[in-house]
């Protein structure tokens, strides 16, 4: 006889959150990603700016290629960084979207509009945290690779990473103005 899972009852609305970010892993996994690229991409900028004055040379790395870190370096890593918040603000759009009547049945048992934007920052909170985490441990696994003082490169991917996490959270903004100006009589009168 075959067993009947039952669904998790999640009790904090950072439960319900990552039950949802876990619905769509390939579109969570795309969200973070994104994020942890920019993150990567500043941090190690930022190690070799300052670890090396800009340059890296006579190093593991630098036997094999000379780099040396200009302005418009940082400008195509900040625009990573901004492209990978875009990617969180669209991962919580369409989900948003795809669960607008899940949305309005909340809004219609009680749910105060406070309580569902608490419920997309904490999606928005999962995807900038994993994505952060994960682009400054490659950034620290790649400022070790090329001889890059530890400390420096724990510092600045902390600082990196941190920036990154807030960066998810403001991204989150558009698609929370998308969640107040769902229309809950319709959405629920459509299910």
């Amino acid at each position: 006889m075959a067993r009947v899972r039952r669904a998790g009852n999640p009790h904090r609305v950072s439960g319900l959150a990552l039950g949802n970010l876990l619905r769509r892993p390939g579109r969570t996994l795309l969200g973070t990603l994104s994020l942890a690229l920019g993150v990567a991409a500043l941090t190690l900028l930022a190690v070799v700016d300052l670890a090396f004055r800009g340059t890296v040379a006579g190093t593991l790395l630098g036997d094999a290629v000379t780099v040396q870190v200009q302005g418009s370096d940082y400008i195509a890593a900040a625009i990573t960084a901004l492209l990978g918040a875009a990617t969180v603000a669209d991962v919580l759009y369409i989900a948003i979207d795809e669960r607008s009547a899940e949305y309005a049945l909340l809004s219609a048992t009680g749910w105060t509009d406070r309580l569902l934007a608490t419920l997309v920052g904490y999606e928005a909170l999962g995807l900038g945290l994993v994505g952060a985490v994960t682009g400054a441990a490659a950034a620290v696994g790649i400022a070790a690779a090329i001889d890059a003082p530890w400390r420096t490169a724990l510092l600045l991917s902390a600082s990196v990473g941190a920036g990154g996490t807030l960066l998810a959270l403001l991204a989150a903004v558009l698609p929370l103005r998308a969640l107040r100006r769902l229309p809950t009589a319709r959405l629920l009168a459509e299910e």
